[in-house]
C-alpha cells in the first residue's frame, strides 16, 4: 500500500521562506466503547477563523510553554479540561504547513483514564470521537480541490456519520496512518 501524502504542505513551508508561526495541537487516543476513537473538537460558530470545523485541541505556543508537547498539553487543558496528567505523549507527527502560516506540530497522546470533557465555549462548541479504525483506512478519504485566492488547493477530507474532517485536520490523520504505516513494515 502506498503511502499518501499531504499535497501542499511543502509548498506552504517554502511560501513564508521561514516566517510561520509555531503551534501544536493534540491528537487524542482514547479508549471508548470497546476501541480507540480519536477525540475532537467543534470550534466555535462565533471564531473569526475556521469557525465550525472539526479540529484537535490546540493552538498557538505561548512564552510560557517550553516545548510544542507542552503547547498541545496546556491548550487541551483550556479548550476541553484535559488534564496533562491523564495523557500519556507517545511522539510527534511530522510538522504541517498551513496557507496562512503556521507551522502546526501534531502531538499524538493517549489518555489514560476517561474524562468528561469540560469545554471552554469560547474556544469549543463540543467534542466528539471518530474510530480509529475508520480513521486508518485510505479508501475513507478523499483528496478535494477547490479555488482559492486565485489558486487551485488541494487537500484531503473525510466523512464519518455526517460529520466532514477535512483540511489541516484531515491532513493530520493521514499522517498518522503514514506512520503508523511506516512502523509496521
Amino acid at each position: 500500500m502506498e503511502p499518501i501524502r499531504h499535497p501542499e504542505s511543502v509548498a506552504f513551508k517554502t511560501r513564508f521562506k521561514g516566517r510561520y508561526r509555531s503551534a501544536a495541537v493534540l491528537v487524542p487516543i482514547i479508549q471508548q466503547e470497546q476501541q480507540l476513537q480519536l477525540l475532537f473538537t467543534q470550534r466555535a460558530e462565533h471564531l473569526r477563523h475556521h469557525p465550525g470545523q472539526i479540529s484537535f485541541p490546540g493552538g498557538s505556543i505561548e512564552s510560557a510553554d517550553n516545548s510544542l508537547e507542552a503547547t498541545a498539553l496546556r491548550e487541551s487543558h483550556e479548550e476541553i479540561g484535559l488534564e496533562q496528567h491523564n495523557v500519556e505523549l507517545l511522539g510527534r507527527l511530522g510538522d504541517y504547513y498551513t496557507v496562512s502560516g503556521y507551522c502546526v506540530t501534531p502531538v499524538v497522546g493517549l489518555v489514560k483514564h476517561a474524562f468528561s470533557p469540560t469545554l471552554d465555549a469560547s474556544e469549543v462548541s463540543r467534542t466528539l470521537t471518530v474510530p480509529l479504525n475508520f480513521l486508518m483506512s485510505p479508501d475513507n478519504f478523499s483528496l478535494q480541490e477547490v479555488l482559492y485566492d486565485n489558486e487551485m488547493r488541494r487537500y484531503f477530507s473525510t466523512e464519518y456519520q455526517n460529520e466532514k474532517i477535512w483540511g489541516v485536520t484531515a491532513g493530520i490523520i493521514v499522517a498518522l496512518y503514514e506512520a503508523l504505516l511506516a512502523s509496521h513494515r
